[in-house]
């Protein structure tokens, strides 16, 4: 078992360390927060649930192949901010620039049905060179027909709040979108 655990801990490590030292410096350099920094901020101290620590990409296609995505590339879970619940979606730009792949979509859909079914708030902090294009094979790649259904679905039904924290491309640029327009506040940072 100590093995396993060993095992268990050493891939909470990396996940943990996001795209590296030398990736968590760059994003420094350009001013900016990793995501873990900014929900340590945002976030009351002890109270995040991360979901999908481990999660890694999809592992479908030969370009892929022996490459990491710690957390695959998004950060999602929830915790209490001044002591009320929220739920988080948070693009992580130190792992291929905070692509969507399909099983960070996965962990999202958990995340906002959560949110859903819990009635707590949405966050989304964006810094997301959108759809990740190693995977975007087919119509329905990495459920992003879901996000889009999904956040009509949550209009009116739960407050959305999304902060553009870096680039916005595709589907992530569109929860910015979807939270201003359905009367929600979309915060735009240059320094986050």
């Amino acid at each position: 078992m100590k093995e396993l655990a060993d095992d268990l801990r050493a891939r909470r490590e990396r996940a943990v360390a996001m795209g590296g030292q030398e990736a968590v410096a760059k994003q420094h350099a350009e001013g900016k927060l990793t995501v873990r920094e900014r929900l340590d901020l945002l976030f009351d101290p002890d109270s995040f649930q991360e979901l999908g620590v481990l999660a890694t990409h999809a592992n479908i296609v030969p370009s892929m192949k022996g490459r990491e995505t710690p957390a695959d590339g998004v950060v999602t879970g929830f915790g209490k901010v001044n002591g009320r619940p929220a739920a988080v979606i948070a693009y992580d730009f130190t792992v291929m620039a905070g692509s969507m792949g399909r099983t960070a979509e996965v962990k999202c859909n958990r995340a906002r049905e959560i949110a859903l079914t819990k009635r707590m708030p949405m966050i989304w902090l964006i810094d997301s060179a959108g759809a990740r294009i190693q995977e975007a094979i087919g119509s329905t790649f990495a459920g992003s027909g879901l996000l889009f259904r999904e956040e009509s679905i949550m209009s009116g039904v739960v407050p959305m709040v999304a902060a553009m924290m870096g680039p916005g491309a595709a589907g992530t640029a569109g929860c910015a979108t979807a939270a201003r327009g359905r009367g929600c506040r979309g915060q735009a940072s240059s320094h986050a």
